[in-house]
């Protein structure tokens, strides 16, 4: 709070002020009151006027200065007035009954909207439980029929399977972190059971994955973890280039275990890399691929930041595309006593 801005605040009152005074002194000066006399009375007019001024100046220059140092501090900005001072000026007061009523408002808006997205995600985990039912009978019809049609059926329902987990991710993004169970686990055995989800559609596109250096222990939720690799196993399979492959290798570092994982597609153009990770970002290759969702590594990027995991792209158009997943090393894995 700068003096000029208050003393333009206050410029009219100023004015009538002086005014005052100086008709006071013509009043004075034609019934010819002695000189001493008409001097003082100015000054206790100006003391009267004046030290009211800078006391009302400095006590509201503090007050608001002790209240914008409170806000720069605290993390959650709307809790401001439940802790702050109560002002000693009567429009300081009604300034800070305004505000508590503005953020009790708001409080109850934010409550409102927590206990709606609490309900959705409890009728997404219920309704991804109740649709598994149908898919996993159906699959069983499927395999209990070997011809063609059955085939292509199972096809299908593995990608609704997928699609519906997805969903369920999605559901959960916003405190994923509630259903984490934080691990000591193998990369192979990550990698393993992310392959077996997809195994299928690898074999179908003719690809035969390359494993290196995988037994290394990392400290990650097994299933979300899964889940990331699964997604760039698709991606992979979905984008792939002629003579598939994929390689899965591991370097240990002392702080970190870095799993790279390699395939030989048709890559990412250098326009799109910036943003593969922004939610519905399909980009140059989603053109050509029209079921393309932009979600997968939406997905992927927020379940990493949760466990702690560096998810980073390297590409070249046409020469394939390598993703690298960055995992706690053993030293973090001995810090939490996992």
């Amino acid at each position: 709070m700068k003096f000029r801005d208050y003393f333009a605040d206050r410029f009219f009152s100023f004015f009538c002020c002086m005014a005052a005074g100086l008709l006071i002194f013509c009043l004075l000066w034609l019934a010819e009151v002695p000189g001493i006399f008409l001097a003082l009375s100015e000054i206790l007019l100006a003391a009267g006027f004046f030290l009211p001024f800078f006391r009302d100046f400095y006590r509201r220059k503090n007050y608001y200065g002790r209240l914008l140092k409170l806000l720069d501090q605290l993390q959650e900005k709307t809790l401001l007035m439940e802790i702050a001072e109560e002002p000693d000026f009567l429009d300081g007061r009604i300034l800070a009954k305004i505000l508590r009523q503005s953020q009790k408002y708001e409080n109850d808006r934010i409550d409102e909207i927590w206990r709606q997205g609490r309900e959705y995600r409890e009728f997404m985990d219920l309704w991804v439980h109740e649709i598994k039912t149908p898919i996993t009978s159906a699959r069983l019809i499927a395999e209990n029929e070997k011809n063609e049609t059955a085939f292509k059926m199972e096809d299908e329902l593995r990608k609704i399977e997928s699609l519906v987990e997805l969903v369920l991710y999605y559901a959960r993004s916003t405190d994923v972190e509630k259903d984490f169970k934080v691990e000591k686990v193998l990369l192979q055995d990550l990698v393993r059971a992310a392959l077996k989800a997809y195994a299928r559609p690898m074999i179908q596109a003719g690809g035969r994955p390359q494993m290196e250096n995988l037994d290394i222990a990392v400290c990650a939720d097994r299933k979300s973890s899964a889940f990331v690799i699964g997604q760039i196993i698709s991606n992979a399979v979905k984008y792939r280039g002629e003579n598939f492959s994929l390689v899965f290798s591991a370097l240990q570092e002392q702080n970190r275990v870095r799993l790279q994982i390699r395939d030989n597609g048709i890559g990412i153009a250098p326009a799109d890399l910036p943003r593969v990770f922004d939610k519905g970002f399909t980009g140059e290759n989603g053109r050509c691929f029209p079921k393309s969702t932009g979600m997968g590594l939406y997905l992927c990027r927020k379940l990493c930041e949760k466990m702690n995991i560096q998810l980073s792209i390297q590409s070249k158009k046409g020469e394939g595309t390598t993703v690298t997943l960055d995992f706690p090393g053993e030293s973090f894995i001995r810090e939490a006593g996992i």
